[in-house]
């Protein structure tokens, strides 16, 4: 059985490599060298990554804010412990994931350890990783029993990831999701009724929209780096309990609008492309300044300067006094998508038919999908050929 998989081959070579990641032993290592696993990577190298290019919920340019003093201590830092930009790599250890102080008795990571970092899922996201929310977790599943743990020509510590819209780096990109090594396509048992109208759902409808449900987690709603209460920007929250937004999408990666590396995405904009499916997603409205109305949108004018706008000390910049420093200065407001795929609820808290469809349907906004009305209506009736349009 593939889970429960203990880590039993961490020898002395290999903890000299983790634990000291600026050893010369790093650049001799063809594999195995952390700094170059996908959780060393994040995007290093690849021109889109998150700090190479830019992360909107920060606002922050790495090309154009890296030498501000104190970026290192922010907590980006915290977490991308072995990416070659990080100034403080070489004190970067194993103690992160494996709590232990032998290198020969390294416990297996828990989720609470996975948490240090992925702590951001929840607000990001709503996701809740605990076993009353969560039915991996309730059947004593780890993380890294679905995110294996594997070996390319970089390292031996990449791990199985799924595709994510806001995340660009491209290690192990697709190599999970809920139908391979799990789950069959055509997970509903019964061969008759209900169970193959579901299965042909499959075809077109992600498992994790019915299957991941309402968010048991707050989570952001919209950030405005245009407006500051206290010296940082108003950022709005959904209540725990909130409906994701659905968006077709075909796992391709960060958004197509433009050619930015950024997770924007329209209801429809991926509806034709192959392997496309109707899926659920945190769509978080960010505002920014950008220097010109050509600008692209990672050239932020630096927060600093935003605020040192704010001539009345009102804690709300206008674009009249954003334009007083920056005569083309523009205000932009687009929706960051972050996929939803955890804190998978028990069949008994998945949608059912009459969520999305029927009078009283509240889950789908079927014309937002691109259908004049209720798919499954549309079919039955002859008026559409269950595709939508007209």
């Amino acid at each position: 059985m593939r889970f429960r998989t203990v880590l039993t081959k961490i020898g002395a070579t290999f903890a000299l490599i983790a634990l000291g990641l600026s050893s010369p032993l790093v650049a001799e290592a063809e594999v195995g060298g952390v700094e170059q696993s996908y959780h060393g990577q994040l995007g290093f190298g690849s021109g889109s990554g998150m700090l190479e290019k830019w992360c909107a919920l920060p606002n922050f340019s790495f090309e154009q804010q890296s030498e501000i003093d104190g970026w290192t201590s922010q907590s980006c830092n915290g977490c991308h412990i072995g990416a070659a930009w990080n100034p403080t790599k070489s004190s970067s250890n194993c103690l992160y994931c494996h709590n232990s102080d032998s290198p020969k008795h390294w416990d297996v990571p828990q989720v609470a350890d996975c948490m240090t970092c992925h702590s951001k899922d929840e607000t990001k996201r709503g996701d809740a990783f605990t076993a009353e929310q969560d039915v991996h977790i309730a059947a004593g599943f780890l993380c890294q029993e679905c995110h294996e743990r594997k070996a390319d020509e970089f390292s031996d510590h990449q791990f199985r990831k799924g595709t994510s819209i806001d995340t660009t780096e491209p290690t192990m990109e697709g190599t999970l999701s809920c139908t391979k090594f799990c789950h069959d396509p055509k997970p509903h048992s019964a061969k008759k009724g209900i169970a193959v109208k579901l299965n042909r759902h499959t075809e077109k409808v992600a498992c994790e929209t019915c299957h991941t449900g309402l968010r048991p987690a707050a989570a952001l709603a919209r950030r405005q780096w245009n407006v500051f209460v206290s010296g940082k920007p108003v950022t709005t929250m959904r209540a725990a309990g909130w409906l994701p937004e659905h968006k077709w999408y075909d796992n391709t990666g960060p958004g197509a609008s433009g050619n930015y590396d950024l997770p924007i995405l329209g209801y429809t904009e991926r509806r034709d492309a192959e392997g496309a499916k109707i899926y659920p997603f945190n769509s978080v409205s960010v505002d920014w300044y950008i220097k010109t109305p050509t600008s692209k949108f990672d050239e932020v004018i630096p927060v600093p300067a935003v605020k040192a706008a704010d001539f009345n000390g009102d804690g709300i910049v206008t674009l009249e006094e954003m334009q007083v420093t920056y005569p083309e200065a523009t205000l932009v407001t687009e929706e960051m998508n972050f996929n939803i795929s955890h804190s998978v609820v028990p069949v008994a808290l998945a949608f059912g038919c009459k969520d999305c469809h029927g009078r009283n349907g509240w889950v789908l906004d079927w014309q937002q999908l691109g259908y004049e009305g209720d798919a499954r209506r549309l079919k039955a009736t002859g008026k559409g050929n269950g595709k939508g349009g007209k």
